[in-house]
């Protein structure tokens, strides 16, 4: 382990040395207003809660070893609300002028924070790659925790400058933060300074460590890049204005085959076996009561049905892209197999931009009311959320640990399975709105195909897999993983019941859907940020 110590120690002075933190110490800005770069923090910082929580804690520690890993956990994954905190003392609201819809486009699809998207599910793959070994796990959170107290050395500097200036007090980006970075896993000194690496451990350790430190170099580039963008010029990002897609040429409905067609060829040993569970599974989701809900309470309309229970899956549909792309699919695909799953990911990783644009257009923003900061507590902090963000963190995993195409094809299936009785229920309330409201709801009315990549020629039929023997093992992991996905399923369907029939949001009410507060239905004024002691000028959007 002294390797990997010195490694940290090594890596550790480098990256103190990194241009952003120049900037953060330098005039390009006005001492109140370097802090507003944390925008470009946020997806990663609100994700650090799930990693700790979900991927890097161990559900059942069996040793000293990972208890004391556990317990570093513990305080990582308050963060997040420290975070919030300091959003709040920063001016960033009004700041900002972010509605639900702005925040929503800048966790989930924005260009500048797509880094960062990558980086929260390199954090989960480190946790899949080190296969549980508490040694190899220390090494790439004693990485982490090195990183951490790098930046906030150097980022506390000037948030104690600006305390003192304006006394406000900044916890996330100051010395209360800095007080629970010491540098190092919580409790971990003397327990694993003289631990073994045998031959199979040290060089994953070592590479998983070095990958650590990759990650975060990237990252303070990322911050730079965002400061000197936008900071410095006094502009905020802005959401493009979304528009409907172009529906497809109708030939290129050639490039997805039914289902049903590809089926008619046989399937290989086992796989049948599997088959018969997933279609079992969906009968069974199929008969679920929110449906119907969904199909026969009549005092409410069938607009304010939808808004009742919509804010439920933001993570699961606009997360639905991260987990395609960077769980799922291969990062080079090197057989026909693998090719297909890309393909398939390729489709499925749009979905979340026709998500977006029905937010818009069946008017969420004005029926919640929220701005950024109530709107990433909703998505990360909620605990009716925690439901759906730990199951997205269980299918991760599952993507993630079973590369063989095989799997990943059978994963895809119910994915996508598990869906389409959610589709054939919520489609007839999205085109009664439609009809009603003259807007256009292309994922919520199931026509998510208007988004897919057009390509030229059809693509291989997916029984080039479901052709090719599994074995028993494979089988079972497989059938494991159906249940998995329709358990979680139940539970998030339940949940949007009792979400809907307990109209959690206010939806059509009086005292508006800020959960305990008043609605907003219009974007601050300017004139707001005058009255805020600790943003200096007006913001313009880039």
């Amino acid at each position: 382990m002294r390797e990997v110590l010195d490694l940290k120690a090594q890596r550790k002075e480098r990256l103190l040395s990194h241009p952003f933190f120049d900037w953060a110490h330098s005039d390009a800005v006005p001492l109140e207003e370097r802090l507003l770069m944390a925008p470009i923090m946020s997806v990663f910082v609100m994700n650090f809660r799930d990693a700790n929580k979900w991927f890097i804690r161990y559900p059942r520690p069996l040793n000293e070893l990972e208890a004391v890993i556990n317990g570093n956990t513990l305080e990582d994954e308050t963060h997040s609300a420290l975070f919030l905190e300091n959003w709040k003392t920063l001016g960033l609201d009004e700041h900002l002028g972010w509605r639900a819809s702005d925040t929503l486009w800048w966790v989930f699809l924005a260009d500048e924070t797509e880094p960062f998207r990558r980086f929260v599910m390199d954090f989960a793959r480190m946790t899949v790659e080190d296969g549980g070994d508490p040694l190899i796990r220390f090494a790439h959170s004693e990485s982490a925790e090195a990183c951490g107290n790098a930046f906030f050395l150097k980022i506390s500097e000037v948030a104690s400058a600006l305390e003192q200036k304006t006394g406000i007090r900044h916890r996330y980006f100051g010395s209360h933060h800095l007080d629970r970075e010491p540098g190092h896993v919580l409790e971990s000194p003397g327990v694993f300074d003289h631990q073994e690496l045998d031959a199979r451990q040290r060089p994953l350790a070592v590479e998983l460590a070095n990958r650590m430190f990759d990650i975060f170099t990237e990252m303070f580039t990322c911050f730079l890049r965002y400061s000197e963008s936008y900071v410095n010029r006094g502009v905020s990002p802005r959401r493009p204005d979304v528009a409907p897609p172009s529906r497809r040429p109708q030939q290129a409905a050639a490039d997805a085959p039914a289902l049903e067609v590809e089926r008619e060829e046989p399937m290989a040993l086992y796989h049948k076996d599997v088959e018969s569970i997933l279609l079992e599974k969906k009968a069974q989701a199929a008969r679920h009561p929110f449906y119907k809900w969904l199909r026969e309470v009549s005092d409410i309309s069938p607009e304010h049905k939808l808004q009742r229970f919509i804010p439920m899956w933001i993570g699961d549909v606009m997360g639905y892209r991260e987990l395609n792309r960077y769980a799922v699919r291969y990062r080079t695909a090197t057989t026909p197999q693998e090719a297909l799953i890309n393909r398939w990911c390729d489709d499925l990783e749009t979905h979340n931009g026709l998500f977006l644009n029905d937010w818009i257009a069946l008017g969420m923003d004005e029926a919640l009311g929220w701005q950024a900061r109530e709107t990433l507590k909703f998505c990360f902090l909620d605990r009716d959320v925690d439901v759906h963000r730990r199951n997205m963190c269980t299918f991760v995993k599952l993507a993630m640990g079973n590369p063989r195409p095989a799997l990943r094809y059978w994963f895809l299936e119910a994915m996508e399975a598990s869906g389409h009785a959610f589709f054939e229920n919520v489609k007839e309330l999205a085109h009664v709105v439609e009809r009603q409201k003259g807007i256009r709801l292309d994922y919520l009315g199931d026509r998510h195909e208007v988004a897919h990549p057009v390509r030229e020629r059809r693509a291989e039929s997916r029984a080039i897999i479901t052709s090719e023997r599994i074995t028993v093992e494979e089988r079972d992991i497989a059938i494991g993983m159906i249940e998995t996905i329709f358990q979680a399923l139940d539970e998030q369907l339940t949940l949007s019941l009792e979400v809907a029939t307990s109209n959690k949001f206010g939806i059509g009410t009086d005292a508006g859907a800020r959960i305990g507060r008043p609605k907003r239905t219009e974007r601050p004024s300017p004139l707001l940020l005058d009255t805020t002691p600790n943003v200096s000028r007006p913001t313009k959007h880039a």
